[in-house]
Parts: C-alpha cells; structure tokens; sequence
C-alpha cells in the first residue's frame, strides 16, 4: 500500500467522522431548541400516572356540600399526603362551618387541561385549568375556572398532592363570561387546603 493509498482511507475516516458527528450534534441541537427529548416507557408511564392523580385531585375538590363534610374529607383523604390532609381537615372544619346556613355546594368539575411541568423519582408538578359550577341557597350559580399549579409527592407507588398553587390571578374567562380565579395577589401564591367558596361569602 503506498503512502497515497493511506491517506486517502484516513482522509475518508475522518471525513465520515466529522459528518456524524454534525448529524448528531444537529439532532441534540433540534432536540433541545423543541424540547422533544424522548422520553423513556417508565417516565411516560409516571407522567400518565400524576396526570391521572391531578385530574382526580381537581374533580373530587371541586364536588362538594357543605352538608355532607365528612363525605368530602373521606374522598379528599387518598389523594392527600397525610401532612397536607391534616392542614385540609382543619381548614375544612372551619370553613364548612361557616358556610352551613348557605348550604353551599360546587359540582359538575370538568378538567380542561392537565400538563407536566417537572417529574423524578419521588415528586413532580403539574398545572391544571378545571371549570365548576358554585351554587349557594338564594344566588345564582357561579360558573368558575381554576387554575393551579399542583406539587405531587410519591407514597410508596401512589402519587399525592403535597400542596398547590394558584398561577392564574385576576379574570379568566369561561363559556363566555368571565369569573375571577381563587385566591387573589401574583401568580404562584399559596394555595390554601380548602374548597372554594362563592363570592358573597368572601
């Protein structure tokens, strides 16, 4: 083999090295810029499972009377971390009471939209838009949007809200007609454990 010989097989490796390596760094480069970055079976299968959890957390939340508080706090327990769920009862106990002569209730919850924004091992965050309708003896019903900020804590397999933020303050509007969302001051103030209440009782 002569020396010519050589060179150009060396020449033709590097040549096919450097297009590689462009193809690859062009693939990381559109992956990060789309944030596409795929996506292993087992985080699919834990995003799916806090976005099934979210969607129950905010149905369940928002169907409720102030009649039947034990019934509430039962169905709010599972999806609870047991500090959280503590904090909840408290506030509940409270509130319910205030609201008896009202008789307030809030049903018919419909999820618009559940989306992950951070997930590991043992915790995650996720925002949700949910619509509901709040009704109170003598007032018409309020039809109100909510949206939160949700932070997932994992118990053993099963994801449960350790606590949620309101991250829309101000107007929303919904069918129409705009209501104000829970809670008031800037984006990302706590959430307090307890069910949303009508206007009139603020």
């Amino acid at each position: 083999m002569t020396d010519t010989d050589s060179t150009r097989r060396l020449r033709s490796r590097l040549v096919a090295i450097t297009v590689v390596g462009v193809v690859v760094g062009a693939v990381g480069s559109i992956l990060a810029f789309t944030d596409l970055v795929p996506v292993s079976g087992d985080d699919q299968d834990e995003r799916a499972a806090v976005v099934s959890r979210v969607e129950a957390f905010a149905k369940v939340y928002n169907t409720y009377s102030v009649a039947d508080k034990a019934d509430y706090q039962k169905r709010m327990k599972p999806l609870l971390t047991s500090s959280y769920y503590e904090q909840f009862t408290k506030v509940t106990d409270g509130i319910f009471t205030a609201l008896q002569d009202k008789k307030q209730t809030s049903d018919d919850p419909k999820v618009l939209q559940v989306a992950v924004q951070s997930i590991d091992a043992d915790s995650a965050s996720a925002l949700v838009a949910v619509d509901a309708t709040i009704r109170a003896e003598g007032e018409a019903a309020v039809e109100r949007r909510f949206r939160w900020k949700v932070i997932m804590a994992k118990d053993g397999d099963t994801w449960r809200v350790r606590e949620f933020q309101t991250v829309a303050a101000g107007s929303a509007t919904t069918g129409g007609s705009t209501t104000e969302s829970p809670g008031s001051g800037d984006a990302g103030e706590r959430t307090q454990p307890t069910p949303s209440t009508s206007e009139s009782a603020r």
